[in-house]
């Protein structure tokens, strides 16, 4: 069958890095691709986002800007391809309109194609989607093998009710069932299909200013992709969907398969950067070890980050040693709280706020840069504790340049913070919008959880004085480095006129979050160059 893999447009409420649209490759589309070719299908990718005309964009009614292709070159592309499946994927719970936009845009162009939607937001909440009469069928899970066997069983005439991880409407109702089986040996799975992408077209987008994650800024950077090595989390935090469509059984690509698929991008696209999204990268600390080792036995001259977070406890000296020789530019950890009760009996994270601090001490000494990840307002944490938090934060930033990221906690659907939230009465407005609810650019609405120790006003306001505490701390060691480095004042003046027919607001957040926001690393790659 002849499959249309598609990412929706979606709404951004900036244009401003690094609020603004991230373009990155869609991995998850380029695994199912693989996986559909492998089985005999034709599969082609139609990623909406990279029609988008970045000069001439405006804000509709509501203060968004529509990111991608608009509904006529949607509808023109649907027809040209004439596919008979279309696969949209939804990520997050604000995209879910968008991703309705597109299966309704199908029902207009192709009334007889059969619309399929998957993605982590569609395996927690499948009977949202099936109420709108555009979406015939929801996979969920990993779809590498169900999408698939979906296929194949539509040719054949077997009843899609019996086919793992597929939700459907039958004449007795909704037929949700459970996500398919969660796929064992990873290194079985095809690599994913980048020759069905242009990946020229999402490195212009990142020299444009738009790259996919924070990312250091240095000649060829702009080449960056995003892998996930590993599956699954067994640890247990009440916030974190990530089990519902990866499990919790830890299941990883071998250290080899890694490094074969590192060198096809390498030497096949000529990617420089790589973002590790994996949520336990370091879970294996062998495997691990083995990559680091296997980049430097290939004297690969690449760079490397960690933007979705891994955990502080899980690495020792010689391990961030080696991580600095490979190329890391920056490493983020989840730390979630800094109060050591909150962390173990509210967000019931197993992890040691002294080994967080003896990991970001010994990342200091080695020049590493390093973001935490800090989340505050759970069901049974209060103000007081709340306040732990930032202060624990400060100290970070004060003694070791640990970069806080803070946020308020989210009630992903299907997690245990969800179900406490939904059984107390905390949540302040429904989790899944109603169809034809207009998003506003975020990933999620903040004011999501009241409790009777905090609302959502009280998180705001603390989160706004440390942010502006957290803003002339950076500003203040910003300035100390560059007073120190005259020579780094000089060269970010040069990099500045490469960039001065962009406006000055854009030029200095283009210094700072490309450059200066990882110092540690800067001169560490000013060093490289000299040498």
């Amino acid at each position: 069958m002849k499959v249309l893999l598609v990412r929706p447009p979606v709404f951004s409420a900036s244009l401003d890095y690094p609020q603004g649209p991230r373009f990155g490759v869609p991995v998850g589309l380029l695994y199912l691709a693989a996986a559909l070719e492998a089985a005999g299908h034709e599969a082609v990718i139609y990623d909406a986002l990279l029609e988008v005309d970045l000069d001439h964009l405006a804000r509709d009614p509501d203060g968004r800007y529509h990111i991608g292709a608009t509904r006529e070159s949607f509808l023109e592309r649907l027809r040209s391809e004439r596919p008979e499946v279309v696969g949209v994927t939804n990520p997050f719970a604000d995209f879910a309109e968008m991703a309705l936009w597109a299966t309704r845009a199908v029902r207009a162009a192709l009334p007889g194609c059969t619309t399929v939607i998957g993605g982590p937001h569609a395996t927690a909440v499948p009977a949202f989607f099936l109420a709108d009469d555009s979406v015939d069928f929801v996979v969920r899970g990993e779809g590498e093998y169900s999408f698939p066997a979906l296929l194949d069983g539509l040719q054949k005439g077997t009843p899609p009710a019996s086919l793992p991880g597929v939700a459907l409407r039958t004449d007795h109702g909704l037929h949700l069932g459970d996500p398919a089986p969660f796929i064992v040996d990873l290194d079985a799975l095809p690599l994913p299909a980048y020759h069905r992408l242009d990946l020229e077209r999402y490195f212009a987008l990142v020299r444009r200013g738009f790259p996919s994650r924070f990312a250091f800024e240095y000649e060829g950077s702009d080449r960056e992709v995003s892998l996930i090595t590993s599956r699954g989390c067994p640890f247990r935090c009440v916030f974190c969907g990530n089990h519902l469509h990866m499990g919790r059984r830890f299941r990883a690509h071998s250290a080899q398969q890694v490094l074969r698929h590192m060198a096809l991008l390498i030497e096949t696209y000529g990617v420089r950067h790589f973002h590790l999204e994996d949520d336990n990268l370091t879970l294996d600390a062998a495997r691990f070890d083995a990559i680091l080792s296997g980049i430097l036995e290939r004297r690969w001259r690449i760079t490397w980050d960690t933007p979705n977070g891994i955990r502080a406890d899980a690495l020792p000296p010689e391990l961030l040693e080696k991580a600095r020789r490979t190329g890391c530019t920056y490493l983020t950890v989840g730390i979630e709280s800094g109060n050591q009760e909150v962390l173990h009996k509210v967000v019931k994270k197993a992890l040691s706020l002294e080994a967080v601090e003896r990991t970001v001490r010994a990342c200091k000494k080695l020049a590493l840069d390093v973001h935490g990840f800090y989340v505050v307002g759970f069901p049974g944490e209060t103000l007081a504790q709340v306040d732990d938090t930032f202060a624990f934060a400060r100290r970070l930033y004060a003694r070791y340049d640990v970069l806080p990221h803070v946020g308020m906690a989210r009630p992903l659907p299907g997690t245990e913070l969800h179900r406490t939230c939904q059984e107390q009465g905390f949540l302040t407005e429904p989790l899944v919008p109603e169809i034809g609810r207009q998003v506003k650019g975020e990933v999620f609405a903040r004011r999501m959880i009241a409790t009777p120790e905090f609302s959502p006003i009280d998180l705001e306001r603390r989160i706004g004085r440390f942010n502006r505490w957290l803003v002339a701390a950076v500003l203040g060691k910003t300035a100390w480095f560059l007073l120190r480095r005259p020579a780094v004042g000089l060269r970010l003046a040069r990099t500045a006129w490469r960039y001065r027919h962009e406006p000055p607001r854009t030029i200095a957040k283009r210094l700072f979050f490309a450059g200066l926001f990882y110092k540690f690393n800067y001169l560490r790659a000013w060093k490289r160059e000299e040498d």
